[in-house]
Parts: structure tokens; sequence; C-alpha cells
């Protein structure tokens, strides 16, 4: 029997050597399938590089071509800038100079009529001061003659009246001594006389009053004509003061005028700089996308190289599909806001997000795919050592059941079949697999 056991053994393991070797050779076969399809891919993807690598060119050669015109654009429009701020520089400095000359020659003209005004009101002044003084001594003169003559004439008149007088009193008296009543009358006379002589002192008096009147009113009007022209003086004082305080005023304007554009310079200047760095930081951020897409461009398949983008399905068609009940409003209400384009500045970005869920989706599914090859060489592997446990004899292999022992028609190995979700076919263009095998084979 136990012969009989170990023939039975003999047999099977050869059948099973057999199988194995077939099972091998296939697996072989399919690996070596799939090296020349990997390498008809590898091929492809080295000429796909090479196209990619000259397009990448071309575009850096277009992309510096136009740095360069956006550069020279921004220097020449730096340029005119330059030239417009100087331009107008020069012509507020001309403006200034014009109204500073004009102000300059109006202050010189008005200075100049004031110095004649004054020139020659001091000459009036002065004219009519000596006209008056000679007036009033020539009145003085005239005046104080006619009183000196007056009173000779009067002291001499008088003088002889009273010689006159004395003698006549003289003989009056002798007379009186005789006559009387002669003599009183005689002295009547000369008492009326003597009236009508303090009469006419009287009138020489008040004459003498009215001309020192006269005096003092010429007086009070020189004092007048003296504080006009102060005053006269004193408004001029100020009317230059103001003409000078607004020369100040203009002066200021002008230093602060000088400093806004000076700030103005400095921030347009700050601003250009900023704008070289903003740009070359953009010019930075444009070449590295381009390299991060040529590179990434290296990974596409000719699937994605013809149709880079999914076509996404609208909003509304998913939602007419979805089996929920809504009121009319609600679905409405829905239909609206999904409808809604909103600001295109918001589907900037669609695309990008196309290529990302693409990439993470190839992403998740390679790396399924590893998981699922990794089970699966484990499970070789397990295979392997249990046929290899069958066909060697040891203490540990006695120990445990023989895997290659069949009883009922089961056979003891630990095999699970693997089960493939879904069909993951790689498709390859029929003119390039053509090339590529044809070339080969």
């Amino acid at each position: 029997m136990n012969k009989i056991q170990e023939a039975w053994l003999k047999i099977m393991r050869s059948a099973k050597t057999k199988q194995l070797k077939k099972q091998v050779e296939i697996i072989s076969q399919n690996h070596d399938r799939d090296v020349d399809r990997k390498d008809a891919l590898l091929q492809m993807l080295d000429r796909d590089l090479d196209e990619a690598e000259e397009q990448h060119q071309v575009s850096v050669r277009s992309h510096l071509l136009n740095v360069d015109r956006l550069l020279e654009v921004q220097q020449s429009r730096l340029l005119a800038l330059e030239d417009d701020f100087h331009r107008e520089v020069e012509t507020l400095q001309e403006e200034f100079r014009i109204e500073r000359e004009q102000v300059q020659e109006k202050h010189a003209l008005e200075k100049r009529e004031l110095t004649l005004i004054l020139e020659q009101v001091e000459r009036e002044e002065k004219h009519r001061e000596q006209s008056d003084l000679t007036e009033h001594l020539s009145q003085y003169e005239f005046i104080r003659n006619g009183n000196i003559e007056d009173d000779h004439q009067m002291r001499s008149s008088l003088d002889d009246k009273i010689d006159k007088t004395r003698q006549i009193c003289k003989e009056k008296l002798q007379q009186y001594q005789t006559l009387t009543e002669g003599s009183n009358a005689e002295y009547r006379q000369m008492v009326a006389r003597d009236a009508e002589l303090s009469q006419q002192v009287e009138q020489r008096l008040r004459q003498v009053e009215r001309t020192t009147a006269s005096i003092q009113h010429w007086k009070m009007k020189i004092q007048q004509n003296r504080q006009e022209s102060e005053e006269r003086n004193v408004q001029l004082k100020q009317e230059k003061e103001h003409i000078q305080k607004h020369f100040q005023d203009l002066k200021a304007k002008m230093t602060k005028m000088r400093s806004e554009e000076k700030k103005r310079l400095q921030d347009l200047t700050q601003d250009a700089r900023n704008c070289i760095k903003s740009l070359k930081d953009q010019l930075s951020l444009a070449e590295k996308i381009i390299k991060t897409a040529e590179l990434c461009r290296k990974f596409e398949t000719e699937r994605e190289k013809v149709l880079p983008f999914y076509i996404s399905r609208p909003l509304v068609e998913v939602f007419e599909e979805g089996g929920i009940d809504f009121d009319e409003t609600t679905k409405d209400e829905i239909r609206k806001e999904l409808t809604d384009v909103g600001v295109d500045e918001w589907t900037y970005l669609d695309n990008f997000f196309k290529r990302y869920n693409k990439v993470k989706l190839d992403h998740l599914a390679i790396e399924r795919e590893r998981e699922r090859l990794g089970r699966e060489n484990a499970q070789l592997r397990s295979i392997l050592k249990q046929f290899l446990d069958g066909v060697s004899v040891n203490q540990d292999v006695l120990s445990q059941a023989n895997p290659l022992l069949v009883v009922n028609g089961k056979v003891n190995l630990n095999h699970v079949p693997h089960k493939r979700i879904g069909e993951n076919k790689v498709h390859i263009e029929a003119a390039h697999a053509v090339t590529t095998y044809g070339i080969r084979y």
C-alpha cells in the first residue's frame, strides 16, 4: 500500500510539475508580451519626449521674445512717463519764472510809482510849507511894518498933539485962569477926541487878533497836512508789508510744490521699481508653470494629448436625472442657481481643476493597481512556496499537509483565485502598434 501511495505521489508530482511548468511558460510568455508592450510604450514616450522637448524649446523662445517685448514696452512707457514728467516740470518752472518776473516787474513798477508819489508829495509839501512860510512871513512883516508905521504915526501924532495940547494947555491954563468956561468946553472936545483915538486903537487891536487867528488857522492847516502825509506813509508801508507777505506766501507755495513734485517723482520711481519686480516675479512664476506643464506633458497618454480636458456634464441634467422630489418653487430656485453662470473670473480655473482631478484619479487608480499586483505577487509567491514544499522532503514539510495530494478531486493548495474588478485594459493607437510591432517582428 505504501509503494502504491509512493508511486501515486510520484505520478501526481510529475503531473503537477508539468502543469506548473506550463503555467510558468504561460506566465513567461505573458511577461514577454508585457515587456514588449512596455518597450513599445517606452519608444513612443521617447518620441513624445523629443517632440515635447522641441515644443518646449519653441514655447520658451516665444516666451522669451514676448517677455523682451513686454520689457521694451514697459521701458518705453517708463521713458515716456519720465519725459512727460520732465516736460511738466519744465513747464511749471517756466510758468513760475514768468509769473515771478511779472510779479517782480509789477512790484518794481508799483514801487517806482509809490516812490514817485512820495517824492511828489514831499515836493508838494515842501513847496506848500515854503509858500506858507513865505506868505506867513510876508504877512507877518507886512502887519508888523503896518503896526510899526501906525505906531510911529500914532506916536508922532500923539507927540505933536501932546505938544500942541501942552501948548494949548498952557495957553488954556492961562486962558483958564482967565476964562474957565472956555477951557471947560475945550476940555470936553479933547475928551471926545481921545475917545475916537481909543476906538481907532481898538480897531487896530482887532486887526491884530484877526491876523493872529489867521496865523493859527494856517498852522492848523499845516498840521492837518502833516497828519495826512503821515497816514499816507503808514498806508504805503502797510501795502509794502502786504506785498512782501504775498511774496513770502508765493515762495512758500513754490517750495511746497517742489517738495510735492519731488515726492511724486520718488513715488513714481518706487512704483516703477515695484512694477518691474512684480513683472519679474510673474515671469519666474510663468516659467515655473511652463516647465511644470512640460514635465507633466511627458506623462500624458495619447488620449490626453488629443482630448486634454474631459467634458463635464451640465449640473441641470444631473439634477434632472436625480430621483429626489422637490416642490416646483424649490426646483425653479435650484434650476435658476444652477443655470446662473456668474462672474467669468470664477470659471478661469475649471480646466486646471479638471486636470488636477484627472491626475488625482489616475494616482488613486495606480495605487490600487499597485496594491492588487502586490497581493497577486504575494499569492504567487505563496503558491510557489507550496509547490517547492510539495516537491521537497524534510521534517517541516512532512509535519504539514501535502499540497500536491488530491483527495476526491480537491487539491490542498492555498490558492485563492484573483478577482479583477472591471476591465483595466491598456489602449494603444492602431498606427502606433502597427509601426512598433512591425519594426520588432
